[in-house]
């Protein structure tokens, strides 16, 4: 015969069963009712929580271009002014800001947002691998002109390329050369190495294959 302390001991096991087998549903359902209420996030059934933001729609605008070289060349000579701004307009009666083009308080030529600025929305819209170096049209030229007056031959594939684009093995092993003698001076080039096309010359960063620039006539 079982002794008592043993059969108060297997009844207390099977309570305890009896309780972890209820349906997880049923278990979450008394604290999801209330809980689901307050907290769209949370679904008893799956256990899911809110993820702490709201799940964004697919939008159906598509990118916008990536502006061309030249676009972006012209917006970086545009004015850049490191003065903050004062702020918009404020209304005299309601004290509240009015609608105004103006950039927002403390913002200056390179934090005033894109929709306010030409120079920024050209910008953000540019690789930055792909942002042109810093020379002149007048050393551009100079650069263009000494490159293919080289007797250097034309690259292959060159057509291929563009500003951020990676030299193939060939290129890199065959079709890049030293800048001549008589540009390699200018001011940030003084490293860079060079291949060119039929109409072009691109600038290449010598350790890492990387077109840095193209230049045209």
């Amino acid at each position: 015969m079982r002794s008592r302390p043993y059969l108060v001991m297997l009844s207390a096991t099977l309570l305890a069963g009896a309780a972890f087998a209820l349906p997880v549903t049923r278990a979450g359902a008394f604290a999801g009712d209330n809980v689901a209420a307050a907290d769209p996030g949370f679904v008893p059934d799956s256990g899911q929580i809110n993820r702490g933001f709201d799940e964004k729609l697919p939008t159906q605008s598509r990118p916008r271009p990536i502006p061309t070289q030249a676009e972006v060349r012209a917006a970086l000579a545009m004015p850049d002014s490191d003065q903050a701004a004062l702020g918009g307009d404020i209304n005299a009666t309601t004290g509240a800001a009015a609608a105004s083009t103006q950039p927002p308080i403390g913002a200056t030529g390179q934090t005033t947002p894109a929709t306010l600025s030409q120079r920024n929305d050209t910008l953000d819209r540019m690789p930055i691998m792909a942002l042109p170096t810093g020379l002149s049209d007048a050393e551009r030229q100079r650069i263009y002109q000494a490159a293919m007056a080289d007797g250097t031959p034309l690259a292959a594939d060159a057509a291929q390329l563009a500003p951020a684009s990676e030299l193939n093995a060939e290129q890199a092993l065959h079709d890049i050369h030293p800048l001549p003698a008589s540009v390699r001076g200018i001011r940030g080039v003084e490293r860079l190495n060079y291949l060119k096309s039929k109409e072009k010359v691109f600038l290449v960063e010598p350790d890492t294959r990387i077109v840095v620039d193209e230049i045209g006539s």
